[in-house]
């Protein structure tokens, strides 16, 4: 009778433990606000960033984000996300589109993403069929296929992918290495600093 006065003891502390170890979680339970790695937040719905990083995960989300945000990342499909300022904006979804005044760092992967954020310090356009509008970029990265980038002044700009239209009133520089690329801007640089590519058709100032 000890021995099994002794099992059941230890069966229900094994229980207590794995119970007590569930209650860390950092969700909150009936909100609309999670934590949900380190020190972002799911705002599915949208609020306040308050300075933090946010996480947009459900797909077909419309989201409003006020106030500072830190990096935002959305890793749905088919949102559409207002963005007040914000240090970076990482999108790994399709179809989502994002406005915004400002923002860091801009990086578009999936496909058929569109972005429109007035001022922007880095563009990485990874993904393929997206669509970039913009007035001020400092760099611009394009490696995927089939993109579309209209921006008004641009500072260095990097084409490696294929396929892709470009747009610019103002262009710093301009190195080329993709192939079958369109690029027209109306002042700045010249010509390529660097253009390894094929098959690319260039309109720079004055041609």
């Amino acid at each position: 009778m000890s021995v099994t006065r002794q099992s059941v003891a230890v069966a229900v502390l094994m229980s207590c433990a794995v119970a007590l170890a569930g209650c860390g979680g950092g969700s909150t339970v009936g909100g609309s606000t999670s934590t949900v790695s380190g020190s972002a937040v799911e705002l599915n719905s949208g609020g306040d960033c308050a300075g933090r990083d946010v996480i947009v995960n459900r797909d077909g989300a419309g989201v409003v984000l006020d106030g500072e945000c830190g990096t935002v990342t959305i890793e749905a499909n088919g949102v559409s996300a207002t963005i007040a300022t914000s240090n970076a904006v990482i999108v790994r979804g399709q179809d989502t589109n994002v406005v915004g005044g400002q923002t860091g760092t801009l990086t578009l992967s999936g496909r058929s993403n569109s972005s429109t954020i007035d001022v922007v310090e880095s563009i990485d356009v990874q993904g393929n069929a997206v669509t970039v509008l913009g007035k001020q970029a400092e760099r611009i990265s394009i490696s995927g296929s089939g993109n579309s980038v209209n921006v008004d002044d641009s500072g260095a700009m990097t084409v490696s992918g294929n396929d892709n239209v470009v747009r610019a009133v103002s262009l710093d520089s301009l190195e080329l290495a993709g192939s079958n690329n369109s690029v027209d801007w109306d002042s700045g640089a010249t010509a390529p600093a660097v253009d390894t590519g094929s098959e690319n058709r260039l309109t720079p100032p004055g041609a």
